[in-house]
């Protein structure tokens, strides 16, 4: 499968990151391309950009009339324009509530999958509707329920897709449909990491137990939606901290 890029994963590219750090940056007064440059090393680790691609930037923006520019002695100097400074109203506007529901969700999986920091209180309420879209193209929706019905494979003798809807819920504040939940233990049937039993004639509840080679694919998975989790959860959290010190800037 094709890995996601950045931006199909969190909707934005760096490129798209830096103009909105220009705006920001220059909504009260003026700065040239290195001092932005600097900045956004400083408020964005992990997130490698050059100062000739910062520089860049900011010339198509102001192609754009989101940004004017003055010249100081040898330097370039620009500040955003009263239509960059709505640009930037407008996709803290946007993104705001969106990454702040999001993260709540992160956090807590974050916390289930390393121990680290303090633990995040329990959901008071499930994501909304309108964000799980959002939400699937950051995480792996079907890394998530491997991972839970392979944690409760380790704990149950028995266990049903049921369950492990209930436990995603529960616990993070989140859970796929039910019929994408089946067509996962579907899949972790056929491939012999789980093993199906119907209980009953009525066939509406299929009692699962875990495999030894489910065992084994628990620490892959668990590895690899660490590793999804922790990148994304970081720059969400940098983005909606962005927003929240540019709503105090507009």
């Amino acid at each position: 499968m094709k890995e996601k890029t950045f931006q199909d994963a969190v909707g934005f590219s760096v490129q798209d990151t830096l103009a909105l750090f220009w705006l920001y940056e220059t909504s009260t007064e003026a700065k040239y391309s290195m001092e932005i440059y600097e900045r956004f090393i400083e408020s964005f680790p992990g997130r490698k950009v050059g100062y000739e691609y910062v520089a860049r930037v900011a010339k198509r923006i102001e192609g754009e009339n989101l940004l004017t520019s003055h010249l100081e002695g040898r330097k370039v100097y620009y500040q955003a324009t009263d239509l960059g400074k709505q640009r930037l109203e407008r996709y803290r506007t946007l993104y705001f509530q969106r990454f702040h529901e999001i993260v709540l969700v992160l956090d807590r999986f974050y916390f289930e999958l390393t121990r680290n920091g303090s633990k995040p209180p329990k959901p008071e309420h499930s994501l909304p509707e309108e964000f799980r879209g959002y939400f699937s193209k950051l995480i792996s929706v079907k890394d998530i329920v491997r991972y839970m019905a392979f944690r409760l494979s380790q704990t149950r003798s028995t266990f049903s897709m049921t369950d492990v809807g209930n436990q995603i819920e529960y616990l993070f504040g989140w859970s796929p449909s039910n019929s994408y939940l089946y067509t996962v233990a579907w899949e972790l049937e056929e491939k012999g990491y789980l093993v199906g039993t119907w209980p009953d004639e009525k066939r509406t509840k299929r009692d699962l137990r875990g495999t030894d080679a489910g065992n084994e694919f628990f620490e892959v998975i668990a590895r690899d939606l660490t590793d999804q989790i922790r990148t994304n959860r970081r720059f969400i959290h940098y983005m909606l901290d962005f927003f929240k010190t540019s709503e105090k800037t507009i």
